[in-house]
């Protein structure tokens, strides 16, 4: 305990952690605009490689007005009216595990290692290909 917590707790003043601080940044719902073809799941930023992502889009004949990005965290508070993509970037079994039950209205579901593995692995990209020929 720290002098500050010893303080504190001396002046009946108790401390608070929250739960869940998403809430406070109104991350509560996330309601998914009709025009949203592709949902992105990832752990980090995957617009950093902007050329990978506009040829990917391109080919798949879709700009970032026809895309959502979010994390993991992110997903359990997605509201959707209508099928979408979903796209799932991570190493983590688990985590795709508790994401698949939010992707109810899916059209397909696509798996990918993160973002940074995907832009240098050639077999993740072929294996991306053969998901999205296999789903269209």
């Amino acid at each position: 305990m720290t002098r500050r917590d010893l303080l504190l707790q001396e002046m009946g003043i108790i401390k608070w952690q929250l739960q869940h601080p998403e809430r406070l940044r109104g991350v509560v719902n996330i309601h998914v605009d009709e025009n949203i073809r592709l949902i992105v799941i990832t752990e980090a930023d995957s617009k950093q490689d902007n050329m990978l992502l506009a040829d990917i889009l391109r080919s798949l004949e879709l700009n970032e007005s026809h895309c959502l990005f979010i994390s993991f965290e992110q997903v359990q508070h997605l509201k959707t009216t209508h099928h979408a993509t979903y796209w799932l970037l991570s190493d983590n079994s688990e985590k795709i595990d508790r994401t698949l039950p939010y992707c109810q209205s899916a059209s397909a579901i696509w798996r990918s290692p993160t973002w940074h593995k995907f832009k240098q692995s050639n077999q993740a990209k072929r294996q991306l290909w053969q998901q999205i020929q296999a789903s269209t």
